[in-house]
Parts: structure tokens; sequence; C-alpha cells
């Protein structure tokens, strides 16, 4: 019974999405939630064993979404969605006196 309510939690955490997210994100957070739910099943002992699942389930949501998200951007960016970084070339760099070029002696000062 606590597994069908955890599962049904973690369905409803990941339900809660706004904006459309990319399938890396989804696909991460469920994961990240399940192997979170997993982790805190085995640490939680007792009582605090449904509550070791859900703290489990809901941090392993966010991390997974989280690496979800940054490999949907980096999708997104290898595809040509943003548009490419401006390259700003630096300054010329002036120096004074400018260099100059001593050659070096002949050879009758040896």
């Amino acid at each position: 019974m606590r597994y069908l309510a955890a599962a049904l939690g973690i369905l409803a955490l990941t339900g809660c999405v706004v904006s459309g997210p990319g399938p890396n994100e989804t696909t991460g957070a469920l994961a990240g939630a399940g192997a979170g739910a997993l982790l805190g099943s085995q640490l939680g002992a007792g009582s605090g064993n449904a509550a070791a699942i859900g703290a489990g389930a809901v941090l392993g949501a966010l991390v997974g979404g989280g690496i979800g998200s940054s490999a949907d951007c980096a999708n997104a960016a290898y595809a040509g969605a943003y548009p490419p970084p401006v390259y700003y070339p630096p300054p010329p760099v002036y120096r004074y006196p400018p260099p100059y070029y001593y050659p070096p002696p002949p050879a009758y000062y040896r």
C-alpha cells in the first residue's frame, strides 16, 4: 500500500509541469524520482520509511529534472535554436615606446 502511495506521489509531482519540458527533463525527473524512492526505501526504517521514500522521490525528481533540463538546453543549442555567441575581439594593446629590434653586433667586436 505504501508503494502505491509513493507511486501516486511521484506521478502527482511530475504532473505539476507548467511550461512544456523537454523530453530529457521529463525522463530525468521520472528516473530520478524512481531512483530516489528506491534509495529512500533502503535508508528508511520503521515508521520513517514512508517519509524517506517520499523525500528520496522528491529530491531525485529535482536532481534528475535539472540534469535533463541542462541536456535539453545543450541539445537545443546544438540544433541551432539559440543564436551563436557573439565574438568580441580583445582591444589592441599599445606599448610606448614601441619595441625595437636590436641586431646582433658585427663579427669584429667578438
